[in-house]
């Protein structure tokens, strides 16, 4: 049986994965988005305006902010779902080598420590 969606929300969340609303940036082609919330198994990019579409795949660098070392990394994704309503589209990562599984971690635990998540 699917979880019930909460009063106010259109569906209930399907994701596997936690999602964190940390700030961060993607770069989808020449264009910069905002990150609307994260995992290690995808993001939501926020008000995007390009031609993907669900099942499209793209290649993909993510900034990720007071990180430290490797607060860059390149990868790519699977568009799993777009929202028409507010133009984000849901991510998926296809496979993230261990500089950026690392990044994520390290930027998940200092939001963790400072009580920013």
């Amino acid at each position: 049986m699917s979880p019930t969606p909460a009063p106010g929300n259109r569906q209930a969340d399907r994701r596997s994965t936690r999602r964190i609303s940390a700030p961060m940036t993607v770069v989808i082609g020449n264009a910069p988005y905002a990150i609307g919330d994260w995992s290690l198994g995808g993001l939501r990019v926020l008000e995007y305006s390009g031609a993907l579409e669900p099942g499209d795949c793209t290649a993909m660098r993510v900034f990720v902010p007071t990180a430290g070392p490797g607060a860059l990394f390149r990868t790519s994704g699977e568009v799993r779902r777009k929202d028409d309503d507010d133009g984000s589209v849901g991510v998926a990562f296809n496979d993230l080598d261990s500089v950026a599984f690392a990044t994520l971690n390290r930027y998940f635990r200092e939001r963790v420590l400072r009580g920013t998540l």
